[in-house]
């Protein structure tokens, strides 16, 4: 199992160093069964939501993580 992570950066960091620990915020989204899975779900996630558009300086990355980790990352923000 993975967990969709969907991260907001900001568009002064570049995508490989948009991560859980420098993104401006973290949403845990579903749990998907596989990796292409995962990405179509985070996809929609996204779409359906008002995560899109919220500032011109900022974008979304979409990442698959065990959920262990996932739920690490959002605590961390906490």
């Amino acid at each position: 199992m993975l967990q969709v992570v969907i991260l907001i950066c900001s568009t002064s960091l570049s995508p490989a160093d948009c991560q859980t620990n420098t993104a401006l915020d973290v949403i845990v989204g579903p749990q998907a069964s596989n990796a292409m899975m995962c990405g179509l779900q985070g996809q929609a996630y996204v779409a359906k939501t008002a995560i899109v558009g919220r500032s011109p300086n900022e974008y979304v990355k979409i990442r698959c993580s065990p959920p262990k980790a996932a739920k690490a990352a959002q605590r961390q923000l906490l």
